[in-house]
């Protein structure tokens, strides 16, 4: 557990130097016993401009797959990896439940990337007056 710990550090590190944006896939897997799994993957290019893909997230997710539940999964997700701010796509499958995720993602994402830019602007404007 160290070493995923010590691994996934470092790449958040990584994330922090990136300036451009990231993409990303998700995909519900369902295995024989009926089982069901969410897995988040990241695609970007690194500071040596190396295309990089890696698997962030891959756990449990028993179904019902409610799109308001995957929403709220996939937030977690990019707020444990502290990516949110610089997602340019997430690529999904054609799940009807996908409608409703996406609906909810991009109004969670909105507001704390509009929050962040009125936070940042004000912060700009208070140290700009003195």
């Amino acid at each position: 557990m160290k070493i995923h710990m010590k691994e996934k550090n470092m790449l958040k590190e990584e994330f922090k130097k990136i300036r451009n944006m990231s993409c990303l896939t998700s995909d519900l897997l369902t295995c024989i016993t009926g089982e069901g799994y969410i897995a988040l993957t990241a695609h970007y290019v690194d500071i040596n401009w190396k295309l990089c893909t890696i698997i962030l997230n891959f756990c449990h997710f028993p179904p019902p797959l409610i799109g308001f539940k995957l929403s709220k999964k996939i937030n977690g997700f990019l707020d444990d990896w502290g990516i949110e701010k610089i997602v340019f796509s997430l690529t999904l499958d054609n799940a009807y439940t996908n409608d409703v995720l996406i609906k909810t993602l991009i109004s969670e994402l909105l507001f704390k990337i509009l929050w962040f830019v009125m936070v940042s602007f004000c912060m700009c404007i208070v140290v700009h007056t003195f």
